[in-house]
C-alpha cells in the first residue's frame, strides 16, 4: 500500500459517483487498483483511458527504448506530450496510424539537442495526425515519404515550427492538412511527388531572413488537386522568400489558391507564378495582385484585306493580332481568346476597330463565340464605309458565360458588295464581370 502523500485532485468518475472534488486527499493503492480515502470514505478511481493504445510523454525515457538514435514509435498508439521533451540527439520514426499530440503547443514541445544538421526529428513513411505540437530548435523537423504505403495523409492541427530553418520534405502524400499552425523563424518545407491537396489555413508563416524559401513546390511535384493557402499571413523578410513554384511542377488550373492571405516584410512573396497563371486563382490578399481573368488582343496598322465571298456570309476578319502581356486565363493565337479558366464566369467583352471598304458598302461586325458556333446577335454592328477613304470606327460590345476551352473571334461581312474589308486597326477585350 502506497499511503500518506498528500494531492489536490479533482476526479471526474469514481464508482457511481459523478464528481467528487478532494483537497489534500490521499490516494492509495490497494490490490493494484487506485483509490482515493478522504475521511472515513475510500473509493476506487476509474478511467476510461487505456494505457495500451495511448502513453503520456513527460520525459524521453516514456517514449521506447533508442536503437542507434532512433525512437520507433509503436503502430496504432498516441503519444502524448506534456512537457518540454529533448531527445538528447535521437530522432522519431513512426509507425502505422501514430498520432502525436499535446495540450498546447505553448508548453507541449518536442526537439533534440544535438541531432546532427540535415537528419530529420520525425520521419514517417505513415499516416500520421499531429495536434498542438511544437517542433523547435533542430535543423531539420521532418521527413516524410508516402511511397510506400499510400494513400498517407497528415492532418496537422496546432503544430508549431519554432527556429527550424529547415522543416523538411513532404514525398507524395494524399492530403497535407495544416491548421492554425506557425512558422515562427523557420522555413524550408518542401512538396515533392504526386500529392493530391495541400491545404494552409489560419496560419502564420514567418521565415528566419535567411536564404531561402517558406514553402517550395519542387519541379518533381504533381499537385494533382490544389495547393490553397486561406486566412493566413505569410511573412519574409531579408533573403528569405514566400513561396517558390518551379516552373516544371505540375498544378491543375487554377488549382493554386490563395484566399485572404496577407504578404508581408518587404521580400519576395512568390516566384514561379503571378496572378496572370493560369494555374493561379489569388482573391483578397494584401501585397501582391489578385488575379482577375482577362484577355486582349490588337491590330495596329494592319495592311491584310479580309476576303468576302457574298453579302450574306460572316468570315473570320484577317490580319496578325498580337497579345496583351496582362492577358489572364485567356490564351491568344491570330483573332482569336480562348478561356483558359477552370471556373465559369461570365465576361464583358468588347471591340473597337477602324476599317476601310468600297465607298458607301453597309459593313457588319459581331463576335464569333465557339460556344454558339455562330456570330452572336447582340454583338452585331453595322458601319458605313467612307466615301473618301478614311477609315471609319465602330465598337460592339456582348456579355459571355464561357467555360474552359470556349474562344472568341471578330468577324465581319459585306452586306453591299463582296468588295473586301480591311480592318487597320483592332482592340479587342474580354473581361470578368464580379
Amino acid at each position: 500500500m502506497v499511503s500518506n502523500t498528500s494531492y489536490r485532485v479533482n476526479v471526474d468518475n469514481i464508482s457511481d459517483e459523478s464528481v467528487i472534488s478532494i483537497e489534500n486527499g490521499t490516494l492509495h493503492l490497494y490490490d493494484g487498483k487506485l483509490k482515493v480515502h478522504i475521511g472515513n470514505e475510500i473509493k476506487e478511481i476509474t478511467t476510461t483511458i487505456s494505457s495500451d493504445n495511448i502513453i503520456f510523454i513527460n520525459n524521453k525515457s516514456d517514449f521506447p527504448t533508442p536503437i542507434g538514435g532512433v525512437i520507433t514509435l509503436e503502430d496504432n498508439v498516441t503519444y502524448f506530450i506534456l512537457s518540454l521533451i529533448d531527445l538528447t540527439g535521437d530522432r522519431l520514426v513512426g509507425g502505422e496510424n501514430t498520432t502525436i499530440i499535446g495540450g498546447s503547443s505553448e508548453n507541449c514541445i518536442l526537439t533534440s539537442t544535438g541531432l546532427t544538421n540535415g537528419v530529420a526529428l520525425l520521419s514517417t513513411e505513415w499516416t500520421t495526425p499531429i495536434r498542438n505540437i511544437s517542433i523547435s530548435d533542430v535543423d531539420t523537423a521532418i521527413a516524410i515519404d508516402g511511397n510506400t504505403n499510400p494513400p498517407l495523409a497528415l492532418d496537422w492541427d496546432g503544430v508549431n515550427f519554432v527556429n527550424v530553418p529547415n522543416i523538411g520534405t513532404i514525398n507524395t502524400c494524399d492530403n497535407f492538412i495544416f491548421t492554425t499552425g506557425s512558422f515562427l523563424n523557420s522555413q524550408g518545407l518542401k512538396f515533392n511527388g504526386t500529392i493530391g491537396t495541400i491545404g494552409i489555413f489560419n496560419s502564420l508563416l514567418r521565415g528566419d531572413g535567411t536564404s531561402g524559401n517558406i514553402i517550395e513546390i519542387m519541379s518533381t511535384a504533381t499537385i494533382t488537386r490544389r495547393f490553397r493557402t486561406t486566412y493566413s499571413s505569410i511573412i519574409v523578410s531579408g533573403s528569405t522568400g514566400g513561396i517558390n513554384v518551379d516552373a516544371l511542377a505540375t498544378i491543375p488550373t487554377e488549382g493554386f489558391i490563395l484566399d485572404t492571405v496577407s504578404f508581408s516584410g518587404g521580400s519576395t512573396y512568390l516566384v514561379g507564378l503571378n496572378e496572370t497563371s493560369n494555374d493561379s486563382l489569388f482573391s483578397n490578399c494584401t501585397g501582391i495582385v489578385n488575379t482577375a481573368v482577362n484577355g486582349q488582343a490588337y491590330m495596329l496598322d494592319n495592311a491584310t484585306s479580309t476576303t468576302i465571298p457574298n453579302t450574306t456570309t460572316f468570315v473570320k476578319v484577317a490580319g496578325t493580332t498580337i497579345a496583351s502581356a496582362d492577358n489572364s486565363k485567356y490564351n491568344h493565337s491570330t483573332n482569336r481568346l480562348t478561356c483558359a479558366a477552370t471556373v465559369n464566369r461570365k465576361y464583358l467583352i468588347q471591340c473597337t476597330l477602324s476599317f476601310t471598304s468600297l465607298s458607301g458598302n453597309v459593313c457588319e461586325f459581331g463576335f464569333y463565340d465557339s460556344k454558339l458556333a455562330a456570330v452572336r446577335t447582340p454583338s452585331r454592328t453595322k458601319s458605313t464605309a467612307n466615301a473618301s477613304g478614311r477609315a471609319e470606327n465602330i465598337h460592339f460590345a456582348c456579355v459571355v458565360q464561357h467555360s474552359i476551352g470556349d474562344y472568341l473571334e471578330i468577324w465581319c461581312r459585306n452586306t453591299s458588295s463582296t468588295t473586301a474589308i480591311t480592318v487597320s486597326d483592332m482592340n479587342f477585350l474580354i473581361t470578368e464581370i464580379k
